[in-house]
């Protein structure tokens, strides 16, 4: 561009400094800016330019771009539309700051750019000319391009990724359905010795190949960030509960006590995911059990109270109180962990070596899994040990408080026990301790002895007794052993007795007569206190609790419901046809959704159990088609039935119109719940 004229003044004097004038300064600054600079016409046609916008536009000189670009809309807009958003912008605002646009250089390549400009007016209003400046963002651009190729590259693994966890949930649950299925309905009928082993064996193979793919499928959720929380209320000690029945058996088998104590200060109702907090528990209980050959597996779990969430924190939910944390340890005096080997705890697929894996199997993901699930819910998890003596792994989880609702009593107990003096005998410390504890809640007197000859030492000693609970499993003198000792001292009814025995284990009891009770570990309060009570009232209901009453007998009333069952897959059909005839149900078969509205349309069915995937018609399909044409009006309660595991299933099945949600593989109880919920439904 031509250099500006100077300004007028006196020459300077001889040996001063000859500053530059205005003029001078705003030209250097335009002739070395490193952004393009200009002026231009509203038709476009550039005034001035700087060296730096000819350089960008790829001409050697501002004077030949201003010579070959006579208008600027056909000659550097690639897209000559984005000049005419550029005059309403100036016309509208006066100015553009970061329009961001492509242009095309003498070379013919492509460049972004991005533009501010003003509009400079006489003093009447009449637009004299734009100015402004313009920068290369091309290599930003450039950027963003890639990692929104790269962000749609990875939203397109994840997609995948998860398709494929679906797939494989459905392909490897349906055989495992079949396999799992078959062997309870062939354990149900008659079978020799050998063969009832045999089918055991299939059973808990099946059973334990489940788990490990519910783990992998567990992990790869957790990986890809597709695994959501429930929110609901439940009782906090039915949760702990639960996790110890499922081990119950192990821990009897191998002899060793699993106990529990549940602070005084915990809440009874919680809020939370149950499903996950308990598959934590049960992580770690399993590998407390597998990793001890004697002694014993404890479970203590406190609470502290937090305060209730924060608007910015997220809303509570509606009924909720304040916020807990609760503290839950899993203590075993196993095998124990070398301190060498802690850090590769939680890591995926790892054991602490592989003589371990040999001789315990595993995959290593139980912990990692377990870790994650208490950091989703706000918790942490971590671990201490010394190899021979044991370990013990800690847990934390946030869950809201509900409103104690206590367990509702006819009476108070401890208008029944208060004062009573219990004997407690057990050789175990910790058992004594725990149950000491309860016995205190209730306001009963404990006396301890930790071996048959010390308690039969206070009994001759003519001290009183209401009652006592004997430990089944201790040495030199057992429960029994104890017990006939005892009955040669006191009759039944001047001291009842009550045997805590692992399963399998209360054929050793020898005679009835010897105990009112017979409690299985671990001994839970609530069944504790109930034989507690039945055994001073002489049998007599006093609370409601009970849980020791004999199974009831199998109703043998043929359903009324009519059921189709929707399946593809052979083998599930024989597994689900057979469970439903166990449950009294009449079912007929359909093998895709076309047979199903066909099915419909010539009866009316009650209950459809609906199979997801399946050729020809999908069971989500035949459900839409049948909630958009209810066949004759009736509105039949639909089941979803499927292989899929991956979170939003359920979800997916409930959008499409189905009312209820069984995975597999079909478990008996599973399958039987849902067909009472149905028949609940349909009776409304």
């Amino acid at each position: 561009m031509n250099s500006p004229g100077k300004d007028s003044g006196p020459p300077a004097a001889s040996g001063e400094v000859a500053w530059p004038t205005s003029l001078e300064r705003f030209a250097s600054i335009v002739q070395n800016a490193v952004e393009g600079i200009f002026q231009s016409t509203p038709d476009g046609q550039y005034l001035l330019v700087n060296p730096a916008l000819a350089k960008l536009y790829g001409y050697n000189s501002p004077d030949e771009l201003m010579a070959n670009v006579q208008d600027i809309s056909r000659t550097i807009y690639v897209d000559a539309t984005v000049r005419e958003e550029f005059k309403r912008l100036m016309a509208e605002n006066g100015e553009v700051r970061g329009l961001e646009y492509q242009v095309r250089r003498k070379d013919g390549g492509i460049l972004w750019i991005s533009e501010h400009a003003r509009t400079v007016r006489d003093e009447g209003g009449r637009v004299l000319y734009y100015e402004g400046f313009i920068q290369d963002i091309s290599r930003r651009k450039h950027a963003e391009d890639e990692l929104r190729t790269a962000k749609e590259a990875a939203e397109a693994a994840s997609r995948a990724k998860s398709q494929f966890l679906a797939v494989m949930s459905h392909e490897i649950r349906t055989p495992m359905n079949g396999v799992i299925g078959m062997a309870s309905l062939l354990l149900d009928s008659p079978l020799s010795p050998e063969q009832h082993d045999y089918v055991e064996t299939i059973r808990h193979s099946g059973d334990s190949l489940l788990t490990l793919i519910n783990d992998i499928l567990d992990f790869s959720k957790i990986e890809s960030g597709r695994l959501e929380l429930e929110h609901e209320e439940f009782v906090l000690r039915e949760c702990i509960e639960g996790a110890l029945d499922l081990l119950a058996p192990r821990a009897a088998e191998k002899q060793i006590d699993l106990l529990y104590e549940i602070s005084e200060g915990a809440p009874a109702m919680v809020r939370g995911d149950t499903t996950r907090l308990r598959q934590i528990i049960v992580n770690l209980l399993s590998n407390a059990v597998k990793f001890t050959e004697r002694g014993e597996v404890v479970l203590t779990l406190r609470a502290e109270p937090l305060p209730a969430l924060s608007p910015v924190e997220g809303p509570a939910t509606p009924g909720s109180a304040d916020r807990a944390r609760l503290f839950i340890a899993v203590r075993d005096t196993g095998i124990g962990i070398p301190s060498a080997a802690m850090s590769r705890l939680f890591q995926s697929f790892s054991q602490v070596d592989a003589s371990t894996t040999r001789r315990y199997g595993g995959t290593g993901l139980g912990l990692v899994i377990s870790q994650r699930l208490a950091e989703q819910m706000g918790g942490e998890m971590s671990a201490e040990s010394e190899p021979g003596r044991g370990s013990t792994f800690r847990f934390s989880v946030v869950v809201e408080v509900t409103p104690n609702k206590p367990l509702p009593y006819h009476i108070s107990p401890r208008a029944v026990l208060g004062g009573k003096h219990l004997l407690l005998v057990d050789d175990n410390p910790t058992n004594l301790h725990i149950l000491t504890k309860f016995a205190q809640n209730w306001e009963i007197i404990p006396h301890t002895a930790t071996s048959g000859v010390e308690a039969l030492a206070l009994i001759e000693a003519g001290i009183h007794f209401d009652f006592a609970i004997l430990d089944m499993q201790m040495p030199a003198m057992d429960g029994a052993m104890l017990a006939r000792e005892i009955r040669r001292l006191r009759i039944p009814e001047e001291l009842p007795l009550v045997l805590l025995t692992s399963l399998g284990q209360r054929e050793l009891a020898g005679d009835k007569n010897l105990f009112a009770v017979s409690l299985t570990k671990p001994a839970k309060p609530g069944q504790i206190l109930d034989a507690l009570v039945r055994v001073l009232t002489h049998g007599h209901a006093v609370t409601n609790r009970a849980r020791h009453s004999a199974p009831p007998m199998k109703d043998q009333t043929i359903h009324r419901e009519r059921v189709l069952l929707a399946e593809d897959n052979s083998v599930n059909q024989k597994v689900a046809l057979r469970m439903l005839e166990r449950l009294n149900y009449r079912a007929d078969l359909a093998a895709n959704g076309i047979e199903v509205l066909e099915a419909v349309r010539r009866q009316t069915y009650d209950i459809i159990i609906m199979d997801i995937h399946m050729p020809e018609m999908d069971g989500l399909e035949a459900t839409r088609r049948l909630r958009a044409e209810p066949p004759g009006g009736y509105r039949p309660w639909i089941v979803a039935l499927t292989a899929n595991a991956m979170q939003g299933d359920r979800e997916m099945c409930l959008a499409a119109g189905m009312d209820d949600y069984v995975s597999k593989p079909i478990k008996t109880p599973e399958l039987a719940a849902a067909l009472a919920r149905a028949r609940a439904a349909l009776a409304r």
